[in-house]
């Protein structure tokens, strides 16, 4: 009978450690969904700029092709010039001679330009395309034998007959001349719906990234229905092994995986708006780009093809085509650069939240990585991820360098400081009330041992009440905010040997914060 009250013990203890296993695999799986929905919106990432940098590889190509199609008009006028000038040296052989190089030159490049253009295009695309440069060849050959009879008939015909001639060649020449128009417009509608098709590839992006909203909300939605009914029982199952010990162990390791993923979340969420408006820029720049003015002229040139001389010389709208296809090649060129701009600045975005990440994943060692470097260097990263805000909110930046100091210190963390303390500066400019949206980063020596590195702004400043709670966990004046930033990079800066201080004069008289590292970091603790 003694061990009576024993067995439901035991049993009670069994089913509170089959319970406690279960919550934690539900834990796990939250944080695997977690991670899951990181590496996807990578990918996602990862996926756009691949299709950004194939649609800017794509209209270079066909906007080379385009170009050098009007090579294939100057060779082609090159043939012709013989027949013409014929008729001014009355040198039969030169001028039947270079007839014939310009047209072993024509072939050539006829031959070169064909292959090209087939090899980029599907094959349905490819059949109309071999049969336009096959019609190009044979208007070509036709003129050139016409030109042979001009030519061999020359010395004995008389004016009047060699004329009509000449009035055969330049009908043969008109031919050519409608022949490569037709093939322009075809490769303009080829163009034109190779970039549909990649604009139906970023749609399916932007829709994907819908899905990762959704997942996003899961998680969360997940996270909240179960996180009481989690700590609930892992408090239960805490107190009835050993109420104070687990209680406590429990609180610190959540109050540590707390951490690191606020830490996570504000860091990298950070960086990822520099993302976006990169991406937006550069899917901005590809829906108002000026490649259709290229299928504009060509139909202009084609419905003057049988002056187009006279049309380009005497005809008000002619004279101008020279210039706006040298002004429409420049502004392209100005929009691929502006692209390839912001596609490397996503992959520095990209590479930063990459860093973060995998910083935060070994939150828990004693020490981070330590490096010498400049911090000037480090300050100007810090200054370039936020460019895009600067601009886009008329923020003017000045820098006060005092020194260009070298420490050792760990680079990411120093990162994740200022960059918080810019777009917090860039929040605080961007009020309605702030006329002066002027931003200064100072970096100063402080004696021998530490570097000073200043965010100065003119904006809304912060009031006395808010300035005594401004380093606390979850204490922020941002409708939007959660209060981590500063917080985190207050415990960052400690962690370096070093601290971050905030100071403000009162409301609308703008605020500075001074983060100060040592020039070598703390010895570690024994």
């Amino acid at each position: 009978m003694a061990d009576t009250p024993a067995q439901p013990q035991v049993a009670t203890t069994g089913k509170l450690a089959r319970q406690r296993h279960q919550w934690h695999l539900l834990y796990y799986l939250l944080a695997a969904f977690n991670l899951l929905t990181v590496g996807f919106t990578l990918g996602l990432n990862h996926q756009m700029q691949e299709a950004f940098a194939r649609s800017v590889e794509a209209s270079s190509a066909w906007e080379r092709r385009l170009k050098d199609y009007g090579d294939l008009i100057n060779t082609a006028q090159a043939v012709q010039a013989r027949c013409n000038n014929l008729f001014i040296t009355r040198d039969v052989d030169r001028q039947r001679d270079e007839m014939r190089l310009a047209y072993n030159s024509f072939k050539t490049r006829l031959r070169t330009k064909r292959g090209e253009a087939i090899m980029a295009v599907e094959t349905s695309e490819s059949r109309k395309l071999i049969e336009d440069f096959d019609k190009l060849r044979v208007a070509v050959d036709s003129m050139v034998e016409t030109a042979e009879d001009l030519f061999d008939r020359f010395p004995t015909d008389k004016p009047d007959e060699a004329a009509r001639r000449l009035v055969n060649v330049n009908r043969d020449y008109a031919g050519i001349m409608a022949v490569l128009s037709e093939l322009r417009l075809r490769v303009s509608g080829i163009q034109a719906r190779i970039f549909d098709k990649q604009m139906d590839e970023f749609s399916r992006l932007r829709r994907m990234e819908f899905v990762v909203a959704v997942l996003v909300l899961v998680m969360l939605g997940s996270t909240v229905f179960y996180g009481g009914r989690v700590t609930r029982r892992m408090n239960a199952d805490a107190e009835a092994l050993d109420r104070a010990q687990h209680e406590l162990v429990d609180t610190a390791r959540r109050a540590g995986m707390a951490e690191i993923a606020t830490g996570v979340l504000h860091n990298g969420g950070t960086v990822l708006n520099s993302v976006n408006v990169s991406a937006s820029l550069v899917a901005e720049s590809v829906r108002k780009s000026k490649i259709g003015n290229v299928e504009r002229v060509a139909k202009m040139l084609t419905e003057n093809n049988t002056r187009l001389a006279e049309f380009l010389t005497t005809d008000p709208k002619g004279k101008q085509v020279p210039a706006f296809l040298t002004t429409l090649a420049t502004h392209l060129q100005e929009e691929q650069a502006r692209a390839l701009k912001e596609l490397d600045s996503l992959t520095q975005s990209v590479e930063h939240v990459k860093t973060i990440i995998a910083m935060q994943q070994n939150y828990a060692r004693v020490t981070g990585i330590h490096e010498s470097m400049s911090v000037v260097d480090v300050v100007e990263d810090a200054l370039r991820l936020n460019a895009i805000s600067f601009t886009r909110h008329e923020i003017k930046v000045r820098r006060q360098f005092e020194a260009k100091p070298t420490a050792t210190m760990e680079r990411h963390k120093v990162m994740q400081i200022l960059v918080n303390l810019l777009t917090n500066a860039t929040h605080a400019l961007d009020k309605p009330e702030v006329n002066d949206k002027t931003l200064t980063v100072r970096v100063a020596l402080n004696g021998t041992d530490s570097v000073h590195i200043s965010v100065v702004d003119t904006g809304s400043g912060i009031t006395p009440e808010s300035m005594a709670r401004i380093f606390q966990h979850g204490f922020t004046t941002k409708p939007e905010g959660h209060g981590f930033g500063l917080h985190h990079g207050a415990l960052a800066a400690k962690e370096m040997g070093g601290r971050l201080t905030a100071h403000s004069d009162g409301h609308g008289k703008g605020a500075t914060f001074t983060l100060e590292i040592p020039i070598r970091p703390p010895e570690p603790k024994s």
